[in-house]
C-alpha cells in the first residue's frame, strides 16, 4: 500500500494539470478580455495624465507670464532711462561745471556712463541678447567718441573747449549711439506690449 500512495497522488496532479478543451476555452475567455480591459485603462490614465501635465504647464506659463511681463517693461524703462543718461549732449550739461579742465570732464564722463551701466547689470535678465549687445556697443562707442574728442585738445584745454568739442562730434553723427540703442529698446518692447 505504500507504493500505491505516491501512485495516486502522481495521477490526481495529472489530473488537475491537464486541461480539457472547455478548460482552455474557459481560461481564454476569461483573460483576453481581462487583458482588453486592463489596456483601456492603462491608455486613458495614461492619456488623462499627459493631458493633466499639460494643462499645469500652461498654467505655470500664464501664472509667469503675468509675473514676469510687469519685471520684463520696468527693466525696458531702466534701460530707456540708462539712454538717456548717457546721451551724450545731456550728459555734458549735467557734469560740466565752470572752472574744470578738459580732463576733469573727461574722467566725470567716463564714470558717469560706466556707472550708469553698471547700476543697470542686472537687467539683462529680462532682455534679449541682441539688445543687450546694442546697449554695451551703445557704451563703449559713447566712451570712444569722449576719448577722442579728448585727443584732439590741448593739454590745458578747459570744460567748456572739450564741451564744445564733443557737441560738434554729436551734431557730426547722423545718429548717437544712445539714440541707436534706444530705438533698439523701443523695438523690443513693442513685441511684448
Amino acid at each position: 500500500m505504500q507504493k500505491l500512495y505516491p501512485f495516486r497522488l502522481q495521477r490526481k496532479l495529472c489530473q488537475i494539470v491537464i486541461f480539457t478543451p472547455m478548460t482552455w476555452s474557459l481560461l481564454l475567455g476569461l483573460t483576453i478580455p481581462s487583458l482588453v480591459v486592463l489596456l483601456a485603462v492603462f491608455l486613458m490614465f495614461r492619456m488623462y495624465f499627459r493631458h493633466q501635465v499639460q494643462i499645469l504647464l500652461y498654467e505655470s506659463k500664464t501664472g509667469r507670464s503675468g509675473t514676469t511681463l510687469p519685471l520684463k517693461l520696468q527693466a525696458l524703462e531702466r534701460l530707456t532711462l540708462l539712454c538717456e543718461r548717457i546721451h551724450l549732449p545731456d550728459l555734458i550739461l549735467r557734469l560740466k561745471t565752470p572752472g574744470t579742465s578738459a580732463g576733469e570732464l573727461k574722467a566725470a564722463l567716463l564714470i558717469a556712463i560706466q556707472q550708469e551701466y553698471e547700476h543697470n547689470l542686472t537687467q539683462q535678465l529680462y532682455v534679449s541678447e541682441e539688445l543687450w549687445n546694442i546697449l554695451i556697443s551703445a557704451k563703449e562707442r559713447t566712451m570712444e567718441m569722449i576719448d577722442v574728442a579728448s585727443k584732439q585738445l590741448s593739454p590745458g584745454a578747459s570744460a567748456d573747449d572739450f564741451a564744445h568739442t564733443l557737441i560738434e562730434m554729436a551734431s557730426q553723427e547722423t545718429s548717437l549711439p544712445s539714440q541707436i540703442a534706444k530705438k533698439a529698446v523701443k523695438t523690443e518692447s513693442a513685441l511684448w506690449l
